[in-house]
Order: structure tokens, then sequence, then C-alpha cells
């Protein structure tokens, strides 16, 4: 079906629909059909010089809701998508602790990676519905992304000072594995990035290492150069979910 000409009011409504209900983890082609005949619903209202409130009330985040509870969650579709989601966040962490160390860790550290990947999953869905359902600011919206970002680095480094004092066996790589483990999680996160046909597994990476590394190259104090670079690593990763929850509004899905 070709797009129907509608405000700007309603086209920004259709998009944020689309971000909650692929955050509520609702199938995609449920998705389209859903907004597709809501908007022929809204070309008619506008036809009849009748607004959005006309079709969906007084309550945009109460209309979402109702749509989300009547929709079945895409169990087949996120079966697939977290396995990859957890996997890429690990590639990306194995590949800064290669980059400046080795590949050493414990236990602990290899079962609560994968939890700590999928409480931030759930917390990054949780804000894109947010974000999606209320008229916010764009610098609530900041905010909020980067409350979220605050939160992966607290986890992980609540993971590590958990391991600490709670000893697990380790597992370590000679240099050859090392070599081995960085090529495979590059080739990964570029894999996810083809497949997924966006930059985040790319760009977060990015984001989490260059930071440190420019910084520990200045002649900064210890406790300045942590500080300087969880900011830089902060700010970059909440502008990009920033702009990448707008860009969502075109194609939310990721295939």
């Amino acid at each position: 079906m070709e797009n129907v000409t509608l405000t700007k009011e309603s086209r920004d409504f259709i998009d944020n629909l689309r971000i909650y209900l692929f955050s509520s983890g609702k199938k995609t082609k449920e998705i389209d059909e859903i907004t597709q005949e809501l908007e022929l619903h809204l070309y008619e209202a506008e036809k009849r010089n009748q607004g959005v409130e006309h079709i969906i009330g007084s309550s945009p985040k109460e209309y979402m809701e109702q749509l989300s509870n009547e929709m079945s969650f895409d169990v087949k579709g996120w079966s697939k998508y977290v396995p990859i989601i957890i996997l890429g966040a690990f590639a990306g962490i194995v590949l800064k602790d290669i980059f400046f160390d080795s590949f050493e860790y414990s236990m602990l550290q290899l079962v609560g990676y994968p939890l700590v990947c999928i409480l931030l999953l759930l917390a990054y869905m949780f804000s894109f519905k947010s974000i999606a359902s209320r008229k916010l600011s764009k610098t609530k919206e900041f905010s909020l992304l980067y409350l979220v970002s605050f939160l992966s680095i607290a986890l992980f480094a609540g993971l590590l000072f958990a391991d600490n004092y709670v000893k697990t066996p380790i597992f370590t790589l000679g240099s050859t594995g090392n070599m081995m483990v960085a090529a495979l999680a590059i080739a990964f996160l570029v894999g996810i990035s083809i497949w997924s046909k966006t930059l985040i597994s790319i760009v977060l990476p990015v984001f989490y290492i260059l930071p440190e590394y420019l910084v520990g190259l200045t002649s900064l104090s210890e406790a300045t150069k942590i500080t300087t670079s969880s900011l830089l690593m902060f700010g970059g990763i909440g502008l990009y979910l920033l702009v990448s929850s707008k860009n969502m509004k075109k194609d939310p899905s990721v295939h």
C-alpha cells in the first residue's frame, strides 16, 4: 500500500507507535498491518478536519498500551534477537579486554555478563517505549538514554566488584588465543552490523574502547582519566542512541 499523506502530528504518532510496539516485542508484520490500517483511519479523519485525538482518544500512551496488550509477544523473533544481542555485547567486552590486556575471565563473569546484558536490553526497551509514548523534550530524551548508559556501567562495575569477593575458576588464553578470539569478535560484530543493517554493533564498541585509549595517552591523573573517558563514553553512546531512536521511526525492525 502506498503511503497516504498525513499531517506531521499524525505521522509522528504512527512513527512513535511503531517504536513502542517493536520495543514491546511485537511482530514486525503485525506492526506494519496495524499502522497501515491506522494511517487510513487518520487520513479519513483529517479529510473531515478531525485531529489525531478523534481516533486514539486523549491519551496516546493508553492507546499504545491497549494495542500492545491485544498483540502477542514475538517469541520466535526475539528468541533470535536476544542471543545475538548478548553475544554482540560480550564480543565488545572481550575485544576491549584483549585490546588493553588479555582474555581472562572468571566463571562468575562468564555467567554474569549475559545476565547483565539481558537486564540492559530490558532497560533500553523500556526507555524507547517511554520516549515513544510521551511527549518529552530533547533534554529529557537524552537524559533518559544517558541514565540507561550509566546503568550499564554500574552493572558491569558491580559484577567486577562482586568478582573480587566471590572466587570462581579462571579461564585464560595465550597470545595466539587472544588474537584468534579478537578476530572472531570483530568478525561477529561486523556480521551483526551487516545482518541488522545498522552500525550499532560497531559504534558501541568504538565508544566503549576509543575514549579510554585516547584519554590514556594524556598526562591526566588516573582519577581524571577514568572520569573523562566515562563521560565521553556516556555522552557518545547516549547521543548515538538518541539519533538511533529517531531513525527507528522510519524503520524500527531489525532484520
